[in-house]
């Protein structure tokens, strides 16, 4: 076989030339990157990560306020005024209302005389201005004078003593006995009797004077303990 030379155009050699150097700068240019030469395009950053769920506080509980019951309403009396005695005053004599009795012809207090008694003892509670008070006693002209003059005195001795026990001062109080002395009505006769068988309250001393044309005693016999 007779060999013949292929011949390849002159251009065609060079199109092929160009092919393979431009294959190798990309081989190279790519070999580069791949090695870092080459600043390489920031990659597109990761997604932030979703927010955590919003935590749901429950809201605070509404304070329940309870409205106070109302206190009963009470209505407070205003303080009652004080009782007046009853007892009245007539020049130097202090009538007392109501009835002293004694056991028989004795010097004992019957318990029926407390009422009248309290109201003699509210007057001096409320007059202060009496600063001594006599009490006399006096009897009917049944028995002898001295024995009668004695269950006078001690008679107002017992009132006295009721006075004071109830609070009254005892120098305030003076307990004098008349005996069948100034009898009040006629002794002949019973009703006449009863009626001088008395006792009587008087004024001894006003504001620690003594009263007017009066002496303490009231010449009386005064008896004390």
């Amino acid at each position: 076989m007779t060999s013949k030379t292929l011949r390849t155009p002159a251009y065609t050699m060079t199109v092929i030339a160009l092919a393979a150097s431009t294959l190798w700068a990309v081989s190279a240019c790519s070999a580069s990157f791949q090695a870092g030469g080459a600043a390489q395009p920031s990659a597109t950053p990761p997604p932030p990560p979703p927010p955590p769920p919003a935590t749901t506080v429950a809201p605070a509980p509404t304070p329940t306020t309870t409205t106070p019951e109302p206190a009963p309403t009470t209505t407070t009396p205003p303080p009652a005024e004080p009782r007046k005695s009853t007892v009245s005053v007539k020049a130097d004599q202090i009538l007392v209302p109501g009835t002293i009795a004694f056991d028989g012809t004795t010097a004992n207090l019957l318990t029926t005389s407390d009422t009248a008694l309290e109201e003699l003892r509210l007057f001096l509670e409320q007059n202060p201005r009496v600063t001594k008070l006599r009490v006399e006693g006096y009897t009917d002209n049944v028995g002898k004078p001295e024995d009668n003059e004695k269950l006078s005195g001690e008679r107002a001795l017992s009132i006295k003593k009721w006075l004071v026990a109830k609070g009254v001062a005892k120098d305030r109080v003076i307990a004098v006995g008349f005996g069948q002395k100034s009898p009040l009505a006629d002794n002949a006769t019973a009703e006449g009797r009863a009626k001088n068988q008395r006792i009587e309250f008087k004024l001894a001393e006003l504001g620690g004077k003594k009263y007017p044309g009066r002496a303490l005693d009231g010449g009386g016999k005064v008896f004390d303990y």
